[in-house]
């Protein structure tokens, strides 16, 4: 229930001018019972104290209206005949006789009058701003209790001496539990030296503001937010200060978990040596995270700008940065790009850089992006291939040493026939006359072995040279069938024959050649290995070409060995992973690397009866491509 406000009731004009006369009235029967107890004559004090009264609650008016009453009273009990108002010839003089009596009573009731409704209006007045005072402190309470925030009123030196009922509610004090200084047991133990010398840090301001944690009720802390205002009297003393504790206990949560993800962010962000950017197209303005300043060799304090950018890119790739930047600029596609950038002291990084366009709530658009420093990747790529490049040139010298007695059997034989067919050819001349289509024949066949020998020998130096791999258009099938020339020694050795289904018209294929006999080979020497423990049935190895529903050039090289278990099936093209007892597991690793950088696949897979199937797709050569 709200408090009924204490109203100054100020009496109507009837009421002041009905005083008068009751004044003088009470006045006039109280000098008639003094006169017959005293006997005296009391009426002139009685009568100027009727005027008091008047004046003093009614006021001027009314206190003016006594005296004329008293006047008549005068004249009534003192003026002959004795009470009475007539006037008398005989005693004319004696009447004249009381005027100065009556005159001095008047100027004297008028004095008095004059004095006593001054004092009464001043009293009026003061009873009234007081009231208005008392209003004025309630209404205030009032609000301070209503409002949504906790309020507090204390003195210059600090010390409390008021807090609203919201204060009080949430920490569960009393007023005289909190008074003075007893609010500081509410405060959290850390904060009560900043929260106790809150109001004297410095004398001359008038605005401060804290931040402290405050217990509730419930004995949790909450952060609040403590401002306080100074009121100063006239000579600039403060004499209260005024203030609010707002919960911000939400606000910093919110902060810290911001903090915690931007500590996150660049964290993470130096970690993968990723940056992230922000450019405002239409002001211009660009932000750089600080990973993107470490990447670009940028003070963090230095703005960056387009043209810092450009200065930067490696100035093969200058133009072109700067055609996709215009490009982004003018609402074009998104950057998507890798390059270069050339650093200060010549150092050269790798960067991969992407970004979309969004829209603001201001309706600007921005372009927001990361930049990946890559130059580690990229470095240990090249260093993959050129590794790479070497194993597979170890490996190629490898199985050249293992082929050497069926390369020297593959060229003795071509050898041994042109000898054979030069000897035919002498005989022939012998002839009388010579037989020249014989000859001819011979000289043919000369001619043809020899091609077949020279192309040994270029396989086998082919295969043995360290050289870049230059691709061209390439029959697949004529590579197995060099394969098959090369591998003959090792059928024999391990008793195993070979058979082909290879389709005709086969598509071409952009690959080179040599890395495609290597990757033949290997699949064939690990066919012919894996059936060495067969003994029960046949050791026979199926090479087979085809073109697949999707248009790829597929072979595959069958054995009929121990097989493979579904497991291992792709943990054998991992490097150093073999099934052999003195196999160095490199073979397969380097021929997925082959098949891979020319845009296949390579697997391995169980055969339904027994073996394993070994296959690689190639996409096929387009008569349009470069």
């Amino acid at each position: 229930m709200k408090p009924r406000p204490l109203q100054w009731s100020h009496p109507s004009a009837i009421s002041r001018y009905a005083i008068a006369p009751a004044s003088v009235a009470a006045a006039s029967v109280i000098a008639q019972i003094l006169t017959i107890l005293l006997h005296t004559e009391p009426i002139a004090s009685s009568m100027l104290c009727a005027v008091i009264f008047a004046a003093w609650i009614g006021g001027f008016g009314p206190g003016l209206l006594a005296i004329v009453l008293a006047l008549f009273a005068f004249h009534y009990y003192l003026v002959p005949p004795i009470n009475s108002f007539a006037l008398k010839h005989d005693i004319f003089i004696i009447q004249i006789a009381e005027v100065p009596r009556l005159v001095l009573f008047s100027i004297i009731s008028l004095f008095v009058n004059f004095i006593t409704s001054s004092q009464g209006r001043a009293r009026e007045v003061a009873l009234r701003a007081e009231a208005k005072a008392a209003q004025a402190e309630r209404e205030i309470r009032l609000v301070a209790d209503t409002i949504p925030a906790l309020v507090w009123c204390a003195l210059p030196t600090g010390a409390v001496e008021y807090f609203n009922q919201r204060w009080l509610a949430y920490t569960g004090l009393t007023l005289g539990q909190a008074s003075g200084w007893g609010f500081l047991d509410a405060y959290h133990p850390a904060d009560r030296a900043s929260v106790r010398d809150f109001t004297s840090h410095d004398a001359s301001a008038n605005d401060l503001t804290i931040e402290a944690r405050l217990r509730g009720a419930d004995g949790k802390y909450r952060w609040f937010l403590q401002r306080a205002v100074a009121v100063r009297d006239a000579a600039g003393n403060i004499v209260r200060w005024y203030g609010t504790s707002i919960d911000i206990e939400d606000r910093k949560r919110a902060e810290d978990a911001l903090r915690r993800n931007e500590a996150y962010l660049a964290e993470a962000q130096w970690l993968s040596a990723t940056g992230s950017f922000g450019w405002n197209v239409r002001s211009g303005d660009i932000f750089w995270s600080e990973e993107t300043h470490r990447i670009f060799g940028l003070d963090q304090a230095v703005k960056p700008t387009i043209d810092f950018v450009l200065e930067r890119v490696h100035p093969d790739e200058r133009e072109f940065v700067r055609g996709q930047i215009e490009g982004v600029a003018e609402g074009g596609h998104d950057f998507d790009v890798e390059h270069r950038l050339l650093m200060p002291d010549a150092k050269v990084k790798h960067l991969y850089v992407r970004s979309h366009r969004v829209k603001s709530e201001s309706a600007d658009e921005e372009i927001v992006g990361s930049v990946a420093d890559i130059t580690a990747i990229r470095e240990a790529q090249e260093a993959l291939h050129a590794a790479q490049a070497e194993l597979a040139h170890v490996t190629r010298r490898t199985t050249l040493g293992e082929m050497g007695a069926s390369i020297a059997h593959e060229v003795n034989q071509p050898l041994a026939a042109i000898v054979t067919s030069a000897q035919a050819c002498l005989r022939w001349l012998d002839h009388a006359p010579p037989d020249l289509e014989e000859v001819r024949r011979a000289v043919k066949r000369i001619a043809d072995d020899g091609n077949r020998a020279g192309e040994v020998i270029r396989s086998v130096r082919a295969l043995s040279k360290k050289a870049d791999a230059e691709r061209a258009p390439l029959d697949l099938n004529d590579v197995v069938n060099d394969v098959l020339t090369l591998v003959q020694r090792e059928l024999l050795n391990h008793r195993a024959s070979v058979r082909t289904e290879l389709a005709p018209m086969l598509p071409a294929v952009v690959a080179n050649r040599v890395q495609m006999q290597q990757v033949i080979i290997n699949l064939v020497i690990n066919g012919i290995e894996a059936m060495d423990a067969v003994t029960e049935r046949p050791r026979e190895l199926v090479i087979r070409s085809r073109q697949d529903e999707a248009s790829h050039v597929a072979i595959a090289v069958a054995d009929n060995g121990v097989g493979i278990a579904a497991a291992n099936g792709d943990r054998v093209f991992d490097a150093f992973v073999t099934t052999k007892p003195t196999g160095m597991g490199m073979g397969l690793s380097i021929c997925r690397s082959i098949i891979e950088s020319h845009g296949g696949r390579i697997w391995i897979e169980p055969n339904l009866a027994e073996g394993a199937t070994s296959r690689f797709i190639l996409p096929p050569h387009r008569a349009d491509a470069p």
